[in-house]
This record gives structure tokens, sequence and C-alpha cells, in this order.
């Protein structure tokens, strides 16, 4: 017998998790394939395996079971180093079964909790034994190798091995059914639920179906599992800047903004469809530890003129729920119109922030370690990050989806996506990761950041879409010639359409960095020192030297500098007339402008600065009050 290098692979994780309508199905799909891996590494560990990635103990607290929404997440590719005397064959089977055992204990909570609103036979048929061999709801794939001398040598071949088990999949019978609509979250599978109309109109509330929504026995299990585990919706996310702007302008004397949001917060209070929570998210409960829908008029309405002939569980409230919809409305009103004896404080902006965070060339830094310890060392460090991750979405009142390593999903408010990417960055570029030829730890990694801005109310599978682009872009290189890696890539997608805005540079450190860039725009419009109109002046620039030819660029940067100032002083901030622009602020934006593109990119910084600063005038309220209409 023989030391073994042994690593398995549990599903295809970007799909599986993506395949999402709310933000729970969203966060208990990352949670799920966690806690699947977590019970296959925790089986390899039991037999004497020596894990690599996650680098835990036999016996720590973070493989075992955990429902909490901050629980340590174990990525779904786990390294060990098996001893002598132990039969690779034997551990692959004990960790697929410990694996399979972990899906069916949530599977079968989501069947009990659903009770007769399930299809028994379908859902049999979807839902694999424990004791099968093969198991088609989530693949699973192991490949292991002698270990020798090398470490490094033997690891490389390990992952080919897997990539070759991979591309070689397991085609199981299909046992598709006509005549049964499919899941709507991602089709894949017929629905479990039943067509009993009157039956799902009855458990619209517990499964928090959609009009028409189909689920099958993975969705569900997503929907369910876990029980009653609250998650913070996109829509709580977006309102977060309002609600820090209502306390704001409360602690300016206005303590009746307070009192009307605490009694739309006991109003929300309850079982029913406008009241779901936020879970342990400390700052959403102590400010409003509610959905936040009814927050936003067009919500407001939908709740209050319910449809019989839907089985949405928005249209199947209860008369006492109807009621309390009533007197929430009479308070937001109170907050929000413009009214005599109203607060003007106006309604929530619908947009917020969907960030995904990857490191630069992992593979490649990991192909260079050359000891199991070395490697160790490294996984414990991914996970240090990944801890930290959590720390710093929540101190940006952001909400962590998914933190495992160099992996990073987190919605977050608009006013606050900036640091909370900037931070991540910064932390992940300290981790002291690799050790160099004399044996200190070195770091020099990288995070590369994608951030899309878009409208809560599209659906949430469109928002994650949306980000992954951006977070593609933010690996390529400019179009400005900088380089591939280390990037921040920021889209804002308008929900009325057309071509989104993105933008993308490389970090760095200095006032150029497109994070402070944006910022200080943003901070340049709050103190009205830059026109409401700017950006948009500034793309009608740009236009004109679209096909500008024949100048040299010296000359031309000229020329556009002159334009641009005379356009920004004469579009003058509104409610300013007597306001003068710094000339060293515009100077310093209009610096190197000498080409059509470099203008519409600086358009483009001014109109997402605008989306910005939008937010922090919300956040904010305690500067001025509202003016309320006579």
């Amino acid at each position: 017998m023989t030391r073994h290098l042994f690593v398995i692979s549990i599903g295809s994780v970007q799909d599986f998790i993506a395949a999402a309508r709310r933000t729970r199905d969203l966060w208990f799909g990352s949670h799920l394939i966690s806690e699947i891996s977590k019970a296959a590494a925790k089986a390899i560990a039991q037999e004497r395996g020596k894990l690599i990635f996650p680098a835990l103990e036999r016996g720590h607290q973070d493989l075992e079971p955990s429902l909490d929404v901050d629980a340590f997440n174990v990525a779904n590719i786990i390294l060990a180093e098996l001893p002598d005397g132990t039969n690779p064959s034997d551990i692959n089977k004990k960790a697929r079964i410990a694996a399979k055992k972990a899906w069916m204990h949530y599977a079968n909570e989501a069947r009990a909790l659903a009770g007769t609103a399930i299809v028994p036979e379908i859902w049999d048929e979807q839902i694999a034994d424990v004791d099968e061999q093969e198991f088609d709801v989530i693949p699973i794939y192991a490949a292991w190798v002698p270990l020798g001398f090398n470490y490094q040598k033997d690891r490389a071949r390990l992952m080919r091995l897997l990539s070759g088990r991979k591309s070689i999949r397991d085609f199981r019978t299909a046992c598709g059914r006509g005549k049964v609509p499919k899941s709507s979250l991602d089709g894949s599978r017929e629905s479990v639920l039943t067509a009993d109309k009157n039956l799902r109109k009855t458990l619209a509330l517990r499964l928090r179906l959609g009009n028409g929504e189909q689920l099958c026995a993975v969705a569900l299990t997503k929907r369910l599992g876990g029980g009653k585990v609250p998650f913070p919706s996109v829509v709580r996310v977006a309102a977060d800047p309002w609600i820090r702007g209502v306390i704001s302008f409360a602690a300016t004397g206005n303590a009746g903004a307070m009192d009307d949001l605490k009694e739309i917060a006991i109003q929300c209070q309850g079982e029913n469809g406008f009241s779901t929570g936020v879970g342990k998210h400390e700052k959403y409960k102590k400010d409003f530890g509610f959905d936040g829908q009814v927050l936003y008029s067009s919500r407001l309405s939908q709740f209050l003129k319910p449809n019989p002939a839907s089985d949405s569980y928005e249209d199947n409230l209860s008369k006492d729920d109807l009621n309390k919809l009533n007197k929430i409305k009479e308070k937001v009103d109170q907050l929000q119109k413009k009214d005599k004896g109203c607060l003007g404080l106006g309604e929530p902006d619908p947009y917020l922030a969907i960030l995904i965070a990857d490191g630069d060339r992992m593979g490649k830094t990991i192909s260079e370690i050359k000891t199991a310890e070395d490697h160790r060392e490294f996984s414990r460090n991914l996970s240090a990050f990944a801890k930290d991750a959590r720390d710093i979405v929540e101190s940006n009142n952001g909400v962590l989806v998914y933190s495992g390593g160099d992996d990073v999903i987190a919605f977050l408010p608009v006013d606050k996506c900036l640091s909370a990417a900037r931070d991540l960055h910064d932390r992940f570029g300290e981790l002291k990761l690799l050790r160099d030829d004399q044996g200190l730890l070195k770091g020099g990694l990288t995070l590369s950041i994608g951030i899309a801005i878009a409208h809560a109310f599209e659906p949430l599978e469109d928002l994650i879409d949306y980000a992954r682009e951006a977070e593609k872009a933010a690996k390529k290189p400019g179009k400005d010639g900088q380089g591939d890696r280390n990037g921040l890539a920021i889209h804002l997608h308008k929900r009325g359409g057309g071509d989104p805005i993105c933008l993308r540079k490389q970090w760095t450190d200095d006032s150029s960095s497109l994070d402070k860039r944006l910022d200080k725009w943003a901070k340049m419009h709050n103190g009205n020192e830059l026109p409401d109109k700017a950006a948009y002046e500034m793309r009608e620039l740009a236009e004109v030297y679209r096909n500008w030819k024949g100048t040299p660029k010296t000359d031309l940067e000229n020329i556009i500098k002159a334009d641009a100032k005379r356009m920004l002083k004469r579009k003058r901030p509104s409610g300013r007339e007597d306001h003068r622009i710094l000339t060293k602020e515009i100077d310093s934006m209009l610096e190197g402008l000498d080409s059509y593109e470099k203008v519409r990119h600086l358009a483009d910084e001014l109109i997402l600065a605008r989306k910005l600063s939008d937010a922090m005038k919300m956040a904010d309220r305690s500067a001025k009050k509202p003016e309320a209409e006579p």
C-alpha cells in the first residue's frame, strides 16, 4: 500500500446556485453545496484522510452541519492526503454516501414542509436513493494518484485526471413526464407541485410562490430546506439608503419619521406575504428588519389589489393582512409624499449593486505550491479571507450570499458598493499565500471585481447574469490598453432599456483609480459642484469628436478641454446660480481627454456617479429637511 492524493468534486456550483428566483433560493443553493461538500470532507477526515483543502482537522467544528447564514463555506472541490493502508476507492464511496445523506436530509425536510402540495410519484423519481451508486441530482466526480516525493507534479497529474473524469459524464435514463410543466428556476426537471389551484393557493405563502411558478425537487429544497431561515431580499438591500436616510432625518429633530417607520415595522410583523424577515443581519434587524416591498408604491398597490385568479402568495393574503397593509400605506404616504403635513422623503430608489469577486490566476498560483503543508497554509489563509469578506460586506450594509476562499457573491446598497469593493480588493492583497525560495511568506495575488447596478424588480437570474458579465469584464484587458486581471468593472443597467453603461479599469492606489474617481464625482454632485446634466452634455460633446482626424493629440486635448470647460461653466448646478466650479477640480476631471473614446468614458463615469450620488443623498438626510408642498 502507499499514500494517495485524493480529490473529489461536487456539482456544478455556478449553475446550481444561479438557478433561483428569490434571494433565499440563491443563498440556500450555495449553502446546500457547501454543506454537501462539508459532509464529504468530514467523511474523508474520519477515515484518517488529512485534508488539504479545506485545511481542517478531524473533529473541527467547521466540519459540522450548520444552518447559520454565516456558517463556514466549504468549496465544492476537496483535496486530501490519504495515508498508507487506506483504499481510495473505499474513501470515494464513503464520501459520496455522506454527501448524498446531507442532500437527502435537506430534501426530506423540504418534502415534509411542503406536505400535500407535492405529487409523490414525481418527487420520488427526482430524488436519488442514498444507497444508489449514481447520484443524478448533484454530480460527484473523484480521482486519486499515488503520492510520491514531488507534491507539485502529483497534484498537477491528479487535477488532469479529475478534468478527464468530468468530461466523461454519467448519463442515466430520462424519467420525464408528458404534459407536466417544467421548473421555473432552471427548466431541467418537471414540477413536483400539484396542479390543484385551490391547494396551491392555500400553500402559496408557505412556498412563497409567484403566480404560476413551478418547482422541481431541487428548487423546492432550495425554497424550503433548512426550515424557516429568512434571508434579506434584493428589495431590502435597494431600500437600505432610504431607510438610513429616514433615521438620519429623524436624528435632526424630526422624531415623527422614526415613529412612522417603527409603525410600519410593527404592522409588518406576522406570517404574511409582505413581512419576509432579514435573518441574522444585525444592521437590517436594527434599522428595519423586514422585506421592504411595502416601501414602494407599485408593490404596495399590487398587494392591495389582489387577483382572485392568481396562485401567487402576494394575491392570497388574509383580511387581517390587508387591514395591516392599509395602515402601512397611511404611514408610507406620511413619510414619502409632499402633501401638507407629510415629510416629503420620497420613494426609495429601486436600484442595488450585485458584486462578484474572483481571485486572479488562482490555478497558476496553486500549481506553484511545492508541498502539501504549504498548500494547507494557503488554504487556511484563503479561509481567513472568506471570513473577513463577510465582515467587509456587512459593515457596508450589504448581504453576503457566498464566500468560499477567493470567490465572493454579495448584494450591496448602491452608495456602499465601491467602498466594499475596495476593502475586499485590498484585504485580499494583504494575504500571505505563498512561500518564496527562502521560505518566507509572500502575497502578490490580486482580486478582480465585477459590480452590476440594476433594478431590484428585475428577475434575480438576470441580476446575477449582469454581475457575472461585469466580473468577466474585470478580468479582460481594458479598451485603454490596460492589462488583464486585477480589474474593477462596473455596469449600470437601466430598467427602461438601452445598452448598459460599462466601465472597467485596473485597480490602482492613487486618485486615478476608477472607484476613487467615481466617488469624487459623486461627492461633487452632492456638494452641488457639478451640473445635473453635465454627464449627458459631455456625451453630446463626445459625438462632436467621434470621427475627428488630422489634429495632433496635444492640440486636440486643448480643444476638447476648452469646449468642456465652457460647457461645465455654462451648465451651473440648479439652485446655485452664483456657484463657480473649482478650476482645480475641472482640470483634474479633463486631464488627458484627447479622443472621442476618452470623452465618452468620462461622460459614462459622470452618469454612473450621478446614480451613486442619488443613493448617497438618500442615505443622509441630516443636512437639509425636504421641502413639503403647501
